[in-house]
């Protein structure tokens, strides 16, 4: 049985939910599935939690698991 994900910290998701509410692009660092940082620069559109974790839908249908984020708008996210 695999892992499950942490649970995603309450200050984590607020902070998150203030970013989708602001509908502005914003930079987001990540670590894709091969384990290469990425960079996008997109809108948080939603915030929700599936079977496996937290994740975070960005324009264009892109889908992201929130503990592959680094970086939310130059702010780590190590601290969460």
């Amino acid at each position: 049985m695999a892992n499950p994900r942490p649970v995603l910290e309450t200050s984590l998701r607020a902070k998150i939910t203030h970013y989708m509410l602001q509908q502005q692009i914003i930079e987001l660092v990540y670590r894709d599935s091969s384990g290469q940082v990425q960079v996008v620069h997109s809108r948080i559109r939603d915030l929700f939690t599936r079977p496996g974790g937290d994740f975070v839908a960005l324009d264009k249908g892109v889908l992201l698991a929130v503990d592959h984020i680094l970086i939310i708008d130059g702010h780590n996210l190590n601290g969460y």
